[in-house]
């Protein structure tokens, strides 16, 4: 898996198993492509999350990741469809979550994260599947964060 704009694309499995309630097809979380996946939180609680700590490395959210239409197309097929952005839009757009803010027609999904360590330079970091998570610093609310 990969992220585009940014080092690390955060996700939550929670966050796509509500998306997969509301679709009559579930998408699979390749659809999304991150590659910091966590489970155990509450589905887009990774929305309000600033800090976080992997390891002994810390994660600054810079933004939530606006959806392009790469997630409407099956990968095994690659065939396109209005899904998921289609039931996206009506609940994770910035229309929604931002209603004051520019971008009204953005669809989010995730956060786009850096890390802070990653700038310094010395031997190569390392995070490993089942590593915890800590949430050191977060936001009360989707309009909060940062888009």
């Amino acid at each position: 898996m990969f992220s585009d704009m940014f080092p690390f694309m955060l996700v939550s499995q929670g966050s796509l198993d509500e998306l997969n309630k509301l679709l009559k097809e579930p998408v699979p979380m390749n659809r999304f492509r991150p590659n910091i996946l966590v489970d155990g939180c509450e589905p887009f609680s990774e929305d309000l999350w600033t800090e976080i700590k992997i390891s002994q490395f810390s994660f600054q959210g810079v933004r939530l990741c606006s959806r392009c239409k790469v997630p409407t197309i099956n990968q095994d097929t690659a065939i396109a469809g209005p899904e998921p952005n289609e039931t996206l839009m009506k609940y994770r757009s910035g229309k929604v979550l931002r209603p004051d803010k520019k971008q009204q027609g953005e669809i989010y999904f995730g956060q786009n994260m850096v890390c802070k360590e990653s700038l310094t330079e010395g031997k190569a970091k390392l995070v490993k599947v089942g590593d915890p998570i800590f949430v050191l610093q977060k936001v009360s609310t989707a309009a909060e964060a940062v888009a």
